[in-house]
């Protein structure tokens, strides 16, 4: 079911990503994000590793660092995931571009510092990284380092460019006769071999 918070309105309405099935498969396969948080003169930007969960994006940090003070001041966070899928090239100039997932998520943050409850939202963001669920847990003295952040989604907008969904050009113009060079697949949780995620792995080497 679609969720309430994705907003569709945009400029360029050829370009809206209206597909939630595939949105949230986009969201939950992606590694890498780009959090933005609030601060002076510029805002601040790190790339953070991220757990999809329907409602929310899961991330963490230290606790003793910039990102950790800034979030505090202000629990107002973006997070972009994008993910370039082909350079596209046609004889004029202005019609070299890219094919291209993108996600915009407008999000408040909640964060913890508490013991118990970090060692928890760890576990639920590893479920992305370890579904086999055979990691011995989490030792407190690390989870006493780590600021736990759950980015509760307030608004997110989606935003594709495919040549297979018949999106060329903008609107009113004639189709550009583009030629497509894909890009290598990056780097994702479904690209990875099935051993990955093997429980019985480490076992095999004792």
């Amino acid at each position: 079911m679609t969720p309430d918070y994705l907003d569709s309105s945009m400029r360029r309405t050829d370009l809206a990503w209206h597909d939630w099935p595939a949105i949230e498969a986009f969201l939950r396969d992606e590694l890498i994000c780009r959090a933005v948080v609030n601060d002076a003169p510029f805002p601040y930007v790190v790339p953070q590793s991220f757990t999809f969960t329907g409602d929310a994006f899961l991330i963490h940090c230290t606790r003793f660092g910039r990102f950790s003070r800034l979030i505090q001041q202000n629990p107002h966070i973006v997070i972009a995931v994008d993910r370039p899928v082909a350079l596209l090239k046609a004889p004029k100039g202005q019609n070299t571009s890219l094919e291209y997932y993108s996600v915009i998520a407008r999000c408040r943050a909640t964060v913890s510092l508490d013991t118990p409850h970090v060692i928890a939202h760890q576990n639920e963001a590893l479920a992305k990284f370890r579904p086999e669920n055979d990691h011995t847990p989490i030792e407190q003295g690390a989870a006493n380092q780590i600021m736990a952040i759950r980015c509760r989604i307030e608004s997110l907008s989606a935003k594709k460019r495919i040549l297979a969904d018949g999106q060329y050009s903008p609107p009113g113009l004639p189709q550009a006769p583009y030629l497509r060079y894909p890009f290598e697949r990056g780097a994702c949780v479904s690209g990875l071999p099935a051993g990955a995620f093997d429980p019985q792995r480490f076992d095999r080497r004792t």
